[in-house]
């Protein structure tokens, strides 16, 4: 009787950037995956390739990517989400060199609330468009992603995510605008908002811990909310504008009002978002919509 032969599983170069990819945001979708390296008609092909690293299966530990469904109080077929493995970490330390001190380890997966996973994935999906929009944009460029996975590490005050964006004139570097993103969820009332505020004010002041840690003065602080309920969200911006006015009013900072922007998003279509193109964002002042980079 012949013996079957398996074959070694042998990570191609797209592979590679895809466990990278994968280490960076910490948790991805496929359709995250496909719109940083792919069409968006490339889904199926890209969920293919995840497969095979995932070893074809939920929950199974020891492979290079570690899969699992988004926990949730419905039922049906819930999107898969893709997080890093034990032996995508070892991967990427022996055979790729990177210094790699987080991986996902499966016994936590109990622990893991709906609310969390959201709140990972929406700032994964909205720096994976930050990225997909600018490298379509002849007179912008995403020229540096920091999350606060990498930020936790740095200081006190941790943003959800800073984002480096060049303007060109031409060829030629304009300006650049930098972004404080913090993704809201709607789990903070106005006291503990409000105390957000005051320290993102505080980070953000002249010559402190901000120009330190990012080498710019310059910042917009971009608070974007998610829900399933267009009500609540537009409700959620009306309360963080008011709640912004009233500290900025509090600390005799209202010239301060143009460094915000609020804005709401919806998790499954942001890919799909005007976001970074038409005016859908709001100052702390003003009821009229503006861009992101209007300054």
């Amino acid at each position: 009787m012949k013996m079957s032969i398996v074959k070694p599983f042998v990570l191609t170069p797209r592979m590679e950037e895809i466990l990278k990819a994968i280490h960076f945001y910490r948790f991805m979708t496929a359709q995250d995956v496909t719109r940083l390296f792919y069409s968006p008609s490339s889904l199926r092909h890209v969920r293919e390739i995840l497969a095979p690293l995932a070893g074809g299966a939920d929950f199974k530990p020891n492979q290079y990517l570690y899969r699992f469904q988004l926990p949730h109080i419905t039922t049906g077929n819930r999107e898969r989400i893709y997080t890093l493995g034990h032996r995508g970490r070892e991967f990427l330390v022996q055979d790729v060199g990177l210094t790699v001190d987080w991986w996902f380890r499966p016994f936590k997966i109990k622990h893991l609330t709906y609310g969390q996973i959201i709140h990972d994935l929406v700032l994964t999906r909205f720096c994976v468009a930050a990225a997909a929009w600018a490298a379509k944009q002849p007179a912008f460029k995403l020229v540096q992603t920091r999350t606060c996975y990498e930020l936790a590490k740095m200081g006190k005050v941790v943003p959800d995510a800073w984002l480096l964006f060049e303007r060109l004139k031409g060829s030629v570097h304009e300006t650049y605008f930098p972004v404080l993103l913090e993704i809201d969820r709607g789990m903070e009332h106005q006291n503990k908002f409000k105390q957000h505020l005051r320290s993102r004010l505080e980070f953000v002041k002249k010559g402190g811990a901000y120009s330190k840690m990012f080498g710019q003065e310059a910042v917009m602080i971009a608070y974007v909310t998610t829900s399933e309920t267009a009500r609540y969200r537009e409700t959620r911006v009306r309360a963080m504008r008011t709640w912004a006015s009233e500290v900025l009013k509090e600390l005799g900072k209202t010239n301060w009002s143009p460094i915000f922007r609020f804005a709401s998003v919806v998790f499954d279509d942001l890919y799909s978002s005007p976001i970074f193109d038409e005016p859908v964002w709001f100052r702390s002042d003003s009821s009229s919509p503006v861009t992101l980079f209007t300054p």
